[in-house]
């Protein structure tokens, strides 16, 4: 399950297996089979939507998921029914991240400790390695929901808001198109209304649906705080007038607040029900499944690299032997599952140069986009990283791929105009002008 681009499944394929390679993304597929063969069965399913008819019907002896576990959405039900499809004596093995060893901004796709205790309370039988800042659990023996009763069943962060968003009081508030424009803006975050049993009754936390009496448009906000008055001089002295008529004075808006609501209406008690920005209602279902949408929109390529030179900040590049023999900067396409650019690049760069590069968080000097053409069909977005300076003993230890470069070389911006196409050395010359502070930049080609 997600084999990408088919390292791991072509490797079991050499081991003896008969492989079903599954990922969702037909462009990655397409590129395992190029790269494979029929090592594989390459398969397009999504392996929480589609009903796996496709799959082998007898079963299978080893189910991997690479890089997948963290992003299934009902990750029980579909470890149960991939489990189901396990012969005797077969194994299901999730390879994932570790949430402690996950940068925060990137703990979507890592497992935490109590994720992977609840992994292996399903399974009759569980087994557990750590490598390479990787949790590879093998399980055997899936556990039928009603043998494990201490398992709750799985709620996960987006799952549980919705919950609470669908489970909310919700009542309803009519707004002239003035304000409610302004709410629709951002600007306007306080309502005033008057104690009404209908009004009196909203609480802290229920979410409010304000409707545009000019229109069909609603939008829905959450309760924050509720303060009631003897008065609107006293609602108008205590809160800030701005927050509730953005556009007009305090004295307009008093005037504005007795015209709508008389003596005795006010003599109820005004109330100032202040809220924010947060969403209270469960979002819409999406028109289409994920494997679905990506159907739908241009696929893109993205690649990483890292600018690296000598000491004397002279540009280093590789010689390609392959097409048009282009001299290319240390770095490729973002074709490993999990990877980000700057990942890729650094391992890139060590298949590459045999050197380890980008190791400390490079700067990022470019992003290009590549127009679609004859060389390449599809879009490419490369990112290329400050990779530094090389001193003089790294420069000796390079150590070149003879699959993909036969020379390297260090020349100044001149030497290398001297030997480049224009448009690859308009990205070159980009990449040194916003390493000198005029950057980061962004530049758009056309292969």
């Amino acid at each position: 399950m997600g084999c990408g681009t088919g390292e791991l499944a072509a490797h079991l394929s050499s081991s003896g297996y008969a492989v079903d390679a599954i990922d969702w993304s037909e462009t990655a597929l397409a590129e395992a089979g190029t790269r494979h063969g029929d090592a594989a069965r390459w398969l397009p399913l999504d392996v929480e939507e589609d009903d796996g008819a496709s799959l082998n019907a007898d079963g299978y002896d080893l189910i991997t998921l690479r890089f997948v576990a963290p992003f299934l959405s009902s990750r029980d039900r579909t470890l149960d029914a991939l489990g189901r499809r396990l012969r005797p004596d077969g194994a299901l093995v999730i390879i994932t991240p570790l949430a402690a060893d996950t940068p925060a901004e990137r703990r979507g796709i890592a497992l935490d400790e109590d994720e992977l205790v609840r992994l292996h309370n399903r399974w009759a039988a569980a087994e557990r390695h750590d490598a390479d800042g990787l949790v590879f659990l093998i399980l055997r023996e899936p556990r039928q929901d009603e043998a494990a009763p201490h398992v709750a069943a799985q709620r996960t962060p987006s799952s549980i808001r919705n919950e609470e968003r669908a489970s909310r009081r919700r009542h309803h508030f009519h707004l002239f198109g003035r304000y409610y424009r302004q709410v629709e803006s951002g600007h306007k975050t306080i309502e005033v209304r008057v104690a009404t049993p209908e009004k009196a009754a909203v609480e802290v936390g229920d979410a409010i649906v304000f409707h545009d009496r000019d229109s069909d448009r609603e939008l829905d906000i959450i309760v924050k705080r509720i303060t009631t008055y003897a008065s609107f001089d006293d609602l108008l002295s205590a809160e800030d007038p701005t927050r509730i008529d953005p556009d007009g004075r305090r004295e307009e808006l008093l005037v504005n607040l007795r015209t709508i609501y008389p003596p005795a209406k006010e003599a109820l008690g005004p109330i100032a029900f202040e809220f924010d920005h947060r969403p209270a209602r469960p979002g819409r279902p999406m028109p289409m499944t994920p494997s679905q949408y990506a159907q739908t929109v241009p696929h893109h390529t993205v690649y990483g690299c890292l600018y690296v030179r000598d000491e004397h900040d002279r540009p280093v590049q590789l010689r390609s032997v392959y097409g048009s023999r282009l001299w290319q900067l240390p770095g490729g396409n973002l074709d490993a599952q999990g990877e980000d650019p700057l990942q890729t690049a650094r391992r890139e760069a060590v298949e590459e140069t045999g050197l380890e590069l980008g190791l400390e968080t490079p700067r990022l000097l470019l992003t290009h986009f590549l127009h679609a053409g004859p060389r390449m069909p599809l879009n490419k977005v490369g990112l290329i990283f400050d990779g530094g300076r090389l001193s003089a003993d790294q420069l000796r230890r390079i150590r070149l791929d003879p699959a993909e470069h036969d020379m390297w070389a260090v020349h100044d911006l001149a030497c290398w105009q001297e030997l480049m196409a224009p448009r690859a050395f308009a990205r070159l010359d980009a990449i040194e002008r916003a390493r000198l502070d005029e950057g980061p930049a962004y530049l758009i080609t056309n292969t």
